[in-house]
């Protein structure tokens, strides 16, 4: 079990105007906490809210009006959270959001302009049983789960990827200026230089945390009653599979000359880690494409604890968010699956069944009963 100071944890939740919640105050305790109610009562909302506090996007929606309640003109979270990359490590963290006006957030008071900046990065791991995305969604799904631990693991990496972004961003402008006749294809040098650089930093990054939690992905894939032999890999854009680590900074560079003429036709950068994708699957069976509905939400939860272990071997702890994940599971893998989580982290999971957490086997979990957006 981790010390105390090492795991994220919400000490304190307030909601005002989210979804069908008008206001709702309440504490969460450390360990298992299990939010109870019939479908439709606002569990999965406080789920998202919870998100919202720590990172300030939903995990449903790209569009946070969606989320304001109907005939209300904004929304606010507010969290007490203790934040154990910071010293002091408790932090009172406040986001509002009203269309057309945008986010209002704050850290203790203070309000903090970009959003970059207020994240929490690797504070919560969230599973929506509707959103198997980060298995069987696009490359970009899987990219972005990935990516998310490395910005958690590493802030380093984090910046190379936002300035590999904005590199891309002037390049593919630039690509269509050239197009159209209207500058020169000697400007694109230093663009391809930059983006060989970021390119290579963010390849190996994603090559080295994916050869870490391939082993605890196959474990928990194996636990959760999926098959052996669980693997995942780094699929190119670029062609650079067979590529070692230290050349593929050089490989993307001659990438971008070979490909110079065909990425102005097209007016955007073709390759790249961009466009790279993760493999997912079992021996050569592949999850993505040919996972039944089961196989593939198993696959995604035993992601999510592969992250969760890689974290923990960061030094810190995330917040496991399992919104009715027990319904879709038999009883050998809930139980399983709430093994996984009695390991002294703050886990909320949400359940229609308010007995579903008991009979699986859990033991010491605190129940918060919710009914039509409010406490029962």
């Amino acid at each position: 079990m981790d010390p105390p100071h090492t795991a994220w944890r919400i000490d304190h939740l307030d909601v005002v105007d989210v979804r069908c919640w008008t206001r709702v105050s309440l504490d969460l305790p450390d360990g298992l906490v299990v939010v109870c109610g019939p479908n439709g009562s606002g569990k999965t909302s406080l789920v998202e809210a919870i998100v919202l506090a720590t990172m300030g996007v939903s995990p449903r929606t790209p569009q946070l009006g969606e989320l304001v309640r109907h005939g209300r003109e904004a929304l606010r979270v507010a969290a007490d959270v203790h934040d154990p990359t910071r010293s002091p490590s408790g932090a009172r963290r406040e986001i509002g959001f009203a269309p057309g006006l945008g986010r209002r957030l704050m850290i203790d008071g203070v309000a903090i302009r970009q959003l970059a900046e207020w994240r929490a990065p690797g504070s919560v791991l969230v599973f929506l049983p509707d959103e198997l995305r980060s298995v069987k969604g696009p490359p970009a799904a899987r990219r972005r789960a990935l990516d998310r631990l490395l910005e958690a693991i590493d802030p380093a990496v984090g910046a190379a990827l936002a300035d590999h972004q904005r590199a891309l961003t002037q390049r593919n402008a630039l690509l269509r200026r050239i197009r159209a006749g209207t500058a020169d294809a000697r400007g694109l040098d230093p663009w391809d230089h930059q983006l060989a650089t970021l390119g290579a930093a963010i390849i190996v990054a994603r090559r080295r945390t994916l050869a870490e939690i391939t082993e605890r992905f196959a474990h928990w894939l194996h636990a959760l009653g999926g098959r052996d032999g669980g693997r995942l890999e780094l699929e190119s854009s670029s062609g650079l599979a067979e590529v070692a680590d230290a050349a593929v900074e050089d490989a993307l560079r001659d990438t971008r000359s070979r490909t110079r003429a065909r990425e102005i036709a097209a007016g955007m950068t073709l390759g790249g880690p961009h466009r790279d994708d993760v493999w997912m699957g079992t021996g050569d069976h592949d999850l993505r494409r040919l996972g039944s509905q089961g196989e593939q939400r198993t696959a995604a939860l035993a992601l999510l604890l592969a992250h969760r272990d890689r974290l923990r071997d960061a030094g810190v702890q995330p917040i496991l968010l399992l919104d009715d994940v027990l319904s879709e599971l038999d009883p050998d893998r809930r139980a399983a699956l709430l093994r996984s989580v009695e390991d002294g982290g703050q886990t909320v999971l949400t359940a229609a069944d308010p007995e579903a957490h008991a009979t699986a086997g859990a033991r010491n979990a605190s129940v918060i009963s919710v009914r039509d957006g409010a406490l029962v």
